[in-house]
């Protein structure tokens, strides 16, 4: 996890581009090269499973905040 202050050290160019892949991807409903995840470079394959890893941990912790506040 990056820290707060440290963010805008990561957005950069290829940060957009890591994001627009994910986004198309996710969009779409496919891959974007022909052929299936073994026809894709790795760099796109990191992309998505590292914007899909960050994705999945935010929806948890808002899940777990949520069932924090469903207790009191």
């Amino acid at each position: 996890m990056i820290p707060r202050e440290e963010v805008d050290s990561f957005i950069d160019e290829n940060f957009f581009t890591a994001l627009q892949v994910y986004c198309l991807t996710e969009n779409l409903g496919c891959l974007p090269f022909a052929g299936g995840w073994a026809e894709q470079p790795a760099d796109i394959i990191t992309i998505i499973n590292s914007l899909k890893l960050e994705q999945s941990r935010i929806e948890r912790e808002e899940w777990e905040e949520e069932k924090k506040k469903n207790k009191k």
